[in-house]
């Protein structure tokens, strides 16, 4: 049975996404590990792997592209074996993917690389949801509340809770990125923590930027899960989204994380964003 194709994100949604994308991406610049570059391509590389290496837009004139792709994959070959290189309909030339698969086939600079996985698919689970309808808020234990964090102290704490639930890994990167952004009330980078009394049990990030709700970092440890946590945090979430003005939402979401969402309204969506995942040979 062929699977329905998925409903298309307006342009205008997807532009705003992309650069919701990229505020997050550059809230890790400068430090240690991370290369964070905006020129006529933008680009993230993290050492530590966390949050991952992206090439995230793309404006290049279509007489260099194939000079610049080398070029770039040079350069991140320093200090990274892997990237996914997003092409998001904004990107130019508008035959960047066709560009970057004919490098890819020709084993990109020096024959060094090779694309991997589906070459061109939509790099994901796309999902998005209307604020303006907000669903209902899901049944969870009455014990459980969520709360902001807004001191260094709960930071790590929802550092913590992330780790455990994202199968370990070193979150001291996002608790510097964190940190450093703030907690003040212009803050645009909002994180919460999900307790079952005085026990945190989930944890999430809500980026308010580019005029869209981005939905970051949900992570619930195993021994919580299948309780309603995850949902009731990113429910949350849209709640203070929609408090704050913003109409609309978006979650790049694991497998795993899919029924999650929907049961709290997100629908798959086609934003036309294309990957291609490079590593090097």
């Amino acid at each position: 049975m062929s699977l329905a194709p998925l409903h298309p994100a307006p342009r205008p949604t997807v532009d705003r996404i992309q650069a919701n994308l990229i505020t997050h991406y550059r809230m890790f610049a400068g430090l240690p590990g991370v290369s964070f570059t905006e020129t006529d391509i933008t680009w993230s590389i993290d050492t530590q792997g966390i949050p991952g290496n992206q090439i995230l837009h793309t404006q290049v004139p279509d007489a260099e592209i194939d000079q610049r792709i080398d070029e770039l994959l040079r350069e991140i070959g320093q200090i990274a074996s892997q990237v996914d290189w997003f092409v998001f309909p904004s990107c130019q030339p508008a035959d960047l993917g066709e560009r970057l698969a004919a490098r890819g086939q020709a084993g990109g600079p020096d024959g060094a690389w090779r694309l991997i996985g589906k070459i061109g698919g939509p790099g994901g689970n796309w999902m998005l949801t209307d604020l303006t309808a907000l669903a209902s808020a899901p049944a969870v234990a009455t014990n459980f509340h969520v709360e902001s964090v807004d001191d260094p102290h709960m930071l790590d704490q929802w550092r913590q809770i992330s780790a455990a639930g994202f199968g370990g890994g070193d979150f001291q990167t996002f608790y510097a990125a964190y940190a450093r952004h703030g907690f003040g009330k212009d803050a645009c980078s909002l994180h919460h923590i999900g307790y079952l009394d005085d026990t945190p049990v989930t944890s999430s990030t809500l980026l308010l930027a580019d005029g869209i709700a981005g939905l970051f970092d949900i992570s619930t440890p195993p021994a919580w899960r299948r309780q309603g946590f995850g949902s009731a945090i990113s429910w949350a979430m849209l709640q203070a989204a929609q408090t704050r003005g913003y109409r609309d939402a978006y979650v790049w979401s694991s497998a795993l994380g899919k029924g999650v969402y929907a049961g709290i309204g997100f629908v798959d969506a086609d934003i036309g964003m294309r990957e291609y995942q490079w590593q090097k040979r």
